[in-house]
Parts: C-alpha cells; sequence; structure tokens
C-alpha cells in the first residue's frame, strides 16, 4: 500500500495553515466591521436622542432667556429658562406707586402654584427683550421681572397674582404679554467629552454636581483641535428670532468623527 511522503505532509500542511489563515483573517475584518458599525450607530442614536432633548426643551424657553457660560472647571454650558406658564396680562404695575397685583389669563390648565421659595423661585417676565433682563437683578435701573408671593387667586382662565413687595415692571409688552418662568437649566459640555443636563441649581448659580443627568458622551468640541464651541445663541432683533445654534463633534474608538449641527428658532415675542 503505497503512502504519503513527508515532504508531501509537509506540503500539505503548509497549505493548510496558510488557507486557515487567510479564512481567520477574513472572519476576524468581519467581526471588526460589525463591531465598528454597532458602535457607529450607537453613538448616532445617542447624539440624536441628546440633540431632540435639548431642542424640545429650549422651544419651551422663556423668549430672549438662552445664553452660553463657560465654567471654572473647562466647560460650556447652554442656560435658559423653562416656561411654567405663558399668558396675557392686565393691570401689572410699572411704576411704584401701582398697587402690585395683576392678573393672568392663559388657556393653559396643567400648570402649578407659582412658587415663591428661594433659590429656585419663579419670575415672571414682562418684556424682557435680552438674557441680561431675565438673569440680571435690574439694568440701569430697570427691572423687568418680578417675584410674587403665595398669595395667589385662580378662578377659570384667570388668575390674580400678588408680587413681592417693591416690585414692579420697567416696560410694557406691546401684546401684553407675561412668561412665568421656572428655575434655570443648563446642558453643560466637560472636558471629559460628555454633555449634562443640570437643573434646580438657582438663579445666576453655578451648575451643581449633584443635581445633573449624563444624556451623551464622546463629545470633543472642547479637546479636538479646530473645533467649534458645542454652542452659540445670536440675540434677537426686531427682524430676527433668537437662534441657538447647537454643534456637537463625536468620536467613536475607531477614531471617526461625526458632526451634528442644528439650529433652534425662539420667536422673538416678548
Amino acid at each position: 500500500m503505497k503512502g504519503f511522503t513527508l515532504i508531501e505532509l509537509v506540503v500539505v500542511i503548509v497549505l493548510l495553515a496558510i488557507v486557515s489563515i487567510f479564512t481567520f483573517r477574513f472572519v476576524g475584518l468581519g467581526s471588526e466591521m460589525y463591531v465598528t458599525g454597532a458602535e457607529r450607530l450607537k453613538l448616532l442614536d445617542q447624539s440624536r436622542f441628546t440633540i431632540e432633548r435639548i431642542t424640545r426643551e429650549l422651544r419651551n424657553s422663556v423668549p430672549n432667556s438662552a445664553r452660553v457660560r463657560s465654567l471654572a472647571d473647562g466647560s460650556e454650558c447652554l442656560e435658559f429658562v423653562p416656561i411654567k406658564v405663558a399668558g396675557t396680562y392686565y393691570n401689572a404695575p410699572f411704576n411704584d406707586s401701582a398697587a402690585a397685583t395683576l392678573e393672568l389669563v392663559t388657556m393653559s390648565t396643567s400648570w402649578s402654584q407659582i412658587s415663591a421659595q428661594a433659590p429656585n423661585n419663579d419670575r415672571l417676565f414682562i418684556y424682557a427683550t435680552q438674557p441680561k433682563y431675565v438673569y440680571n437683578e435690574d439694568v440701569a435701573g430697570e427691572r423687568r421681572w418680578a417675584l410674587a408671593d403665595t398669595n395667589q387667586t385662580r378662578s377659570g382662565q384667570q388668575t390674580t397674582i400678588t408680587l413681592e413687595s417693591n416690585y414692579f415692571f420697567a416696560e410694557q409688552s406691546p401684546r401684553q404679554r407675561l412668561y412665568v418662568g421656572s428655575s434655570p437649566v443648563s446642558f453643560c459640555v466637560d472636558t471629559a467629552g460628555t454633555i449634562r443636563r443640570f437643573s434646580d441649581y438657582g438663579w445666576n448659580q453655578t451648575p451643581s454636581s449633584s443635581d445633573n443627568v449624563a444624556i451623551g458622551e464622546r463629545i470633543i468640541n472642547l479637546t479636538a483641535e479646530g473645533s467649534q464651541p458645542p454652542f452659540e445663541v445670536e440675540n434677537a432683533t426686531l427682524l430676527r428670532n433668537n437662534v441657538i445654534h447647537i454643534f456637537l463633534e463625536y468620536e467613536t474608538a475607531a477614531a471617526e468623527r461625526l458632526f451634528f449641527n442644528q439650529e433652534v428658532h425662539i420667536p422673538n415675542a416678548p
């Protein structure tokens, strides 16, 4: 019975080894492509959620309240004031001798009582045309917001609100609009590449690390050379809405970069 020579066996083993190497390499490339694609898809879903979350909240913010803040730890934040309720006012005080009450008429019925407790007390805004009128105590002696005390009487669509003492408004709204804003909210991108939502930290305070939730990661705006800032605000004018630019740049584990650029328009209706 005739068998194989040693040389023939060695040749067969070498050929089988070569075929196995190429086979496993092909399977390995397929696995790498699957992992890379799955990670890219996960990052895309996460980034879409982040953009949608910020956009929805911005569209329910007090007009002209959006501003960009830089924190001491290097974070870049987009801060704005959520609307608690909006409507039309009557008999609001516009001088220190007027009665410290006003009538709020609104179609909304789902809002709760206006809070008067510091530091998260709600503010009532009339004709706050710039962020400085929203956050500052007063601007050149003018105040365009007030605080309500606990004396509030609601009857159907009309609510009688008593303001705290020494509060009155500097300017009338052309359409008699009144906005009640809750404590500010911030979306901050930190140097570690995480974007977080901060709330309940009060007015003109630094967002607290204890009141936040992470909604995205792997953002490289603050670390990549030549990258744009994550947030930019164009203040409203008589002929233009308040425009907020959101530019988020992501990087996958495979060093692929994804860019998201969103414009959010807030109607100029103070």
